[in-house]
């Protein structure tokens, strides 16, 4: 599958056409029915092995992907949850809950893929979306795989480039990322979070006195 897209498409190319903005251009243009919502933090979209009618298309906000307890992922702004399960099954596989305040568009999944099985290129949005989740489940079972200090690093790293924003001469993460937040989904102790944490902060790297992580040096995120 991937050879066949290859041929028709560069991947700069198949990346710019089938983002996830243009997924939501395709969406509005074609006028598939959708409700604007406002949620608040900590509100569960959608429940694992629950029916999953809908589409959620984050406009702004922190979305995670939970299984039983431990999560396994977040999604940011123009992203997608709600579409990587296969067709014939209606259940969730994950928890979608709300990191934070979020701005959702919610689409009936069903008209979903119907208009985007109606389209000549429309199964592109839907492998790439499929593409891009099987990357993610690839990249998390690698870093299980870690030490403790080490898979922590890791997932900070991955979450600073994702999520981190430069202020001044740092960079930080949304509040959202708590230290119980990252504890659970870098799989480690929440006492074992403490404790790094403070030595980082008493190596001058991060503030540790915040409630949420902020980066002073990425030094010692070097692997």
């Amino acid at each position: 599958m991937q050879d066949m897209l290859t041929e028709l498409y560069s991947h700069r190319v198949i990346r710019r056409r089938f983002s996830y903005e243009r997924f939501l251009d395709t969406l509005l243009e074609n006028r598939v029915p959708y409700e604007k919502r406002n949620v608040a933090k900590q509100t569960i979209l959608v429940s694992e092995r629950e029916p999953d009618p809908s589409v959620f298309f984050i406009e702004k906000g922190t979305v995670s992907l939970e299984r039983e307890d431990q999560i396994i992922a977040f999604l940011g702004a123009n992203q997608i949850a709600g579409l990587s399960n296969t067709f014939i099954i209606d259940e969730s596989l994950y928890t979608f809950r709300a990191q934070e305040k979020c701005s959702l568009y919610v689409f009936p999944r069903g008209a979903v893929v119907e208009l985007l099985l109606s389209m000549q290129e429309g199964w592109i949005y839907l492998y790439m979306n499929h593409l891009n989740h099987d990357g993610m489940l690839v990249d998390k079972c690698l870093i299980m795989r870690e030490p403790s200090e080490l898979r922590l690093k890791h997932c900070i790293r991955g979450l600073m480039r994702r999520f981190g924003t430069r202020r001044e001469d740092v960079i930080e993460l949304p509040k959202c990322f708590s230290k119980k937040v990252i504890a659970n989904y870098a799989n480690v102790s929440t006492k074992t979070v403490a404790q790094t944490w403070k030595q980082w902060g008493e190596d001058g790297y991060i503030d540790a006195d915040a409630n949420h992580f902020v980066c002073r040096s990425t030094e010692f995120l070097q692997l």
